[in-house]
């Protein structure tokens, strides 16, 4: 479901969130581990604070955007993108988003880990910087830098959504080093 899709059906069943927003907390929700889907659906229920209609509404949607969600963050060929709005949109809106997707993507994790977990140093390092981006000002000039600066951000917060992902689930790491060692064509 893109960025464009899940605004539509929250503009449909006149839920008041960014997508980009609620994209972040169910991927630092589902970074933490495996989750029973219905427990993702009370999650979401209560983080968007929807009415049991809206939530029997958004059901199967939802429930299609948790798997899709979680089955890019588990790709071991990197194909996760956080949900964020379309480049036809100014750069401060966009900014705007990202800031809201990181900000949130540290509150799902927190909601999931609690007080206990182990990072490597580069997991840490990600995990603040998601923090900072999550903190974004957006007083800036647009002009082409912008857009370049923007574009690196945006790969910058995937490539470090995968090294939080991958260091609390080593398994799927050594799943990457058993196919890269049975197909040489991978390395």
């Amino acid at each position: 479901m893109t960025f464009d899709q899940l605004e539509e059906l929250f503009y449909s069943l006149k839920i008041n969130a960014s997508p980009s927003a609620f994209h972040g907390f169910l991927c630092g929700r589902l970074t933490c581990g495996a989750v029973a889907i219905d427990l993702l659906v009370e999650a979401s229920t209560e983080w968007l604070a929807l009415s049991e209609e809206q939530a029997d509404a958004a059901d199967s949607d939802f429930r299609d955007f948790y798997e899709a969600s979680l089955s890019n963050l588990e790709d071991i060929s990197f194909l996760f993108k956080p949900t964020l709005p379309d480049d036809e949109l100014p750069l401060e809106e966009r900014l705007i988003a990202v800031g809201e997707w990181c900000g949130n993507y540290i509150s799902g994790l927190a909601e999931g880990l609690g007080e206990s977990f182990e990072l490597s140093d580069d997991g840490k390092e990600a995990l603040n910087d998601l923090g900072a981006i999550g903190q974004i000002s957006v007083d800036l000039e647009s002009d082409d830098d912008g857009e370049r600066d923007y574009t690196e951000l945006v790969e910058y917060v995937r490539l470090a959504v995968q090294v939080i992902f991958t260091d609390l689930h080593p398994e799927l790491d050594s799943e990457l080093n058993e196919d890269s060692e049975s197909n040489p064509t991978l390395h």
